[in-house]
C-alpha cells in the first residue's frame, strides 16, 4: 500500500507550509487525484487517518477531489476529455494520443489556523 508513503510525503509538505506561515493547527487539506495517478482515493483516506495521529494535522479533514483525464491528439492536435480506459480523441476519434491530465496527485489547498487558546478564567 504505497498510499502510506504518499500520505507521509503529503503531511510533511503540509506541516512545512504550516510552519512557514506560523500556523499551529491544520484544519483541512484538499487534494485532487487523477484516475491515472495510481492512487486509490479510499486507501489514501484510510492512510491519512492513521498518519495524521500525533501530528499538527491530527484534527484535519482530508478532502479528495477527482481530476479528469485529458488527451492531446497527435493527429489533429485537439485537447479533449477522455475516459481512463478509452484514451481517444473526442474530435477525430484517433487513438494516437498523449495524456496531458489525469495522472496527477495535486495539493490544492490547506486551511490552517492559530493554536486553540483556552478561555480566560475570570
Amino acid at each position: 500500500m504505497h498510499e502510506l508513503s504518499i500520505c507521509q510525503a503529503l503531511l510533511d509538505q503540509v506541516i512545512f507550509v504550516a510552519g512557514d506561515s506560523r500556523s499551529e493547527r491544520i484544519d483541512k487539506i484538499v487534494i485532487a487525484i487523477g484516475p491515472l495517478a495510481g492512487v486509490e482515493p479510499g486507501l489514501m483516506a484510510s492512510a491519512f487517518a492513521v498518519m495524521k495521529i500525533g501530528s499538527r494535522a491530527a484534527q484535519a479533514a482530508l478532502i479528495i477531489e477527482s481530476a479528469g483525464v485529458e488527451v492531446e491528439c497527435r493527429v489533429c492536435g485537439t485537447i479533449s476529455a477522455a475516459v481512463a480506459n478509452r484514451l481517444i480523441c473526442a474530435a477525430c476519434g484517433g487513438y494516437r494520443t498523449r495524456v496531458v491530465a489525469g495522472q496527477e496527485l495535486r495539493l490544492l489547498r490547506v486551511e490552517m489556523g492559530p493554536a486553540e487558546t483556552p478561555p480566560a478564567l475570570n
